[in-house]
């Protein structure tokens, strides 16, 4: 599987600067998701106020509880230890990435980077204000390097490799609110495309999907992960 910082190194919410605990400059409402098949479970702290560090919400099925933290230089900065020592910032850094001013709230999805030599783990950000990312709507991540693609009821987008894709609400329904919803990648040929999952899909005007695609070593087909939002704030 090639390392996922260089699978996500042409996001724009990458890794930035040297993360500093003096002069938070502004609050985010985060909820997180670790995504880790290896290693599911995992300590961070996270700056809260005053630039001390209290323990990131995480859960090891769906999205966290959310959680006020504080960001420096819109930067947002996770760290394996509770502890920090002022003479050597980095030293417990796990995770950093810039967050646009503009959001107020967001979920993380908190990846491993695959580098040995640079912080664990790598994270992307996610819009969470319900007017970016609206009731009914699915949001999916392909952190894959496949050009992907997918149907689900009336609906068929592409999913570029390293990037989220916004599916609209999905209407074409049975009686169950459930769409059969095919995954496809792209073949040798320029205009064929395989499928590799298949499964019904159950859409909510109540409720918002996350869907992650990922690859597991060892594995040619890439696999799923589908959360449900049912936390409407």
């Amino acid at each position: 599987m090639p390392r996922l910082s260089t699978i996500l190194a042409f996001v724009l919410l990458s890794s930035v600067g040297s993360p500093s605990l003096e002069a938070a400059t502004r609050k985010l409402n985060l909820r997180a998701v670790l995504h880790d098949p290896l290693k599911p479970q995992a300590d961070l702290y996270v700056p809260i106020n005053n630039g001390s560090l209290d323990t990131l919400n995480l859960s090891l099925e769906g999205l966290s509880e959310p959680q006020e933290v504080s960001l420096t230089d819109d930067t947002l900065q996770l760290f394996s230890s509770k502890t920090i020592d002022p003479q050597k910032p980095l030293e417990n850094l796990a995770a950093t990435v810039k967050v646009p001013d503009s959001l107020t709230r967001a979920i993380v999805f908190i990846i491993p980077s695959g580098k040995e030599s640079s912080p664990p783990y790598r994270m992307v950000v996610l819009n969470d204000d319900p007017k970016a990312f609206a009731k009914g709507e699915t949001r999916v991540l392909n952190m894959t390097t496949l050009p992907l693609a997918m149907k689900a009821g009336e609906h068929a987008v592409k999913l570029p490799a390293a990037n989220i894709t916004n599916l609209p609400v999905v209407k074409k329904l049975d009686h169950m609110n459930r769409a059969p919803t095919e995954f496809y990648r792209a073949g040798d040929d320029a205009n064929e495309w395989i499928l590799f999952a298949e499964r019904p899909m159950q859409f909510s005007l109540n409720a918002r999907n996350l869907i992650v695609i990922y690859q597991t070593a060892g594995l040619k087909e890439p696999r799923l992960r589908t959360l449900v939002d049912t936390t409407l704030r």
